[in-house]
């Protein structure tokens, strides 16, 4: 009983304590708050005097009517969104000025091509023979020539490889097998296990003829299954062994594409780019293997 009459007065007290502090803070607010009314000791310093009531008065009521001060122009969110602005503006700046270095215009054109020839029945039938070859961290292009999965190719696609991995129009993946790479032409077989795959006709020869019009077909720069045309330049004789001349779009990844004859056989397999002089100008062209040499590998057999 004692114990509750002591916490129940320790109680009072507490609450008597509580009211006090809130009456002594809220005296101190309105203190604070309180405009002077004594304006004794508050000294003019330029003149040494003290100042007058009414000046006083005066100055508190003009520092009432000021308010805070504005922020710096700099924080201020006009000015914040001008910044963010010039700041979008640079980046795009040199976003563009990667563009060239990455596609150039005859890049962007080869695509519009490629939509255009892959309207066809023929391109579309042509493209689902044409495969790519992943080796290590590189990407080139291959294509059937049997239909139980051997895949024609350039050495320097599968590089080192024994195994490459080889992607099929459909979407499927194999891990292939190099049956035989050859350095002196820069090409390779390698063989898939797969069945009924649709293969691409090859000519029995290549004889130098020029302007036969052609179609190329394989994985440049970051795309797959484009398909462009050009035409024949014929051998290259100052080339051992000499090699076939394409004028068509070329570039990084088309290494392994087929070169297609409006009959639909395979006259040469793109391995690299070159220059040429024609007509007094310097012509950007593509280098294939003729196909004579990928008869003659095939013929062989393959090494133990």
């Amino acid at each position: 009983m004692v114990e509750k009459v002591r916490e129940a007065t320790d109680r009072a007290h507490f609450r008597r304590g509580r009211r006090r502090l809130a009456e002594q803070e809220k005296k101190e607010d309105v203190e604070r708050d309180k405009v002077p009314t004594d304006f004794t000791g508050y000294k003019d310093r330029e003149y040494g005097r003290d100042f007058t009531e009414e000046e006083l008065t005066d100055l508190f009521k003009a520092a009432d009517e000021e308010g805070e001060a504005p922020p710096p122009f700099f924080r201020s969110p006009r000015f914040q969104k001008i910044i963010a602005g010039v700041l979008a503006l640079m980046v795009c700046a040199q976003v563009m000025a990667l563009v060239p270095q990455v596609f150039s215009l005859a890049a962007v054109r080869f695509l519009t091509v490629s939509a255009q020839l892959s309207q066809s029945a023929e391109i579309q039938e042509y493209k689902e023979s044409v495969v790519v070859i992943r080796s290590g961290g590189s990407k080139g292009t291959g294509f059937f020539v049997s239909e139980d999965g051997l895949v024609v190719t350039n050495r320097h696609v599968v590089d080192e490889s024994k195994t490459p991995l080889v992607h099929l129009s459909d979407g499927s993946v194999y891990q292939g097998r190099v049956l035989w790479s050859d350095d002196e032409v820069d090409l390779a077989l390698v063989d898939i296990d797969a069945e009924g795959v649709p293969a691409l006709p090859l000519a029995a020869t290549y004889d130098g003829a020029e302007d036969v019009p052609v179609y190329i077909i394989g994985n440049p720069l970051f795309f797959n299954g484009i398909a462009n045309e050009g035409v024949t330049r014929g051998l290259l004789p100052d080339r051992d062994p000499p090699m076939l001349a394409i004028d068509a779009p070329v570039y990084r990844g088309n290494s392994g594409s087929p070169v297609i004859t409006e009959e639909g056989e395979v006259i040469g397999v793109v391995y690299a780019t070159s220059s040429m002089e024609r007509d007094g100008k310097k012509l950007r062209i593509g280098l294939a293997v003729p196909i004579d040499w990928v008869h003659r590998r095939m013929a062989e057999p393959p090494a133990p």
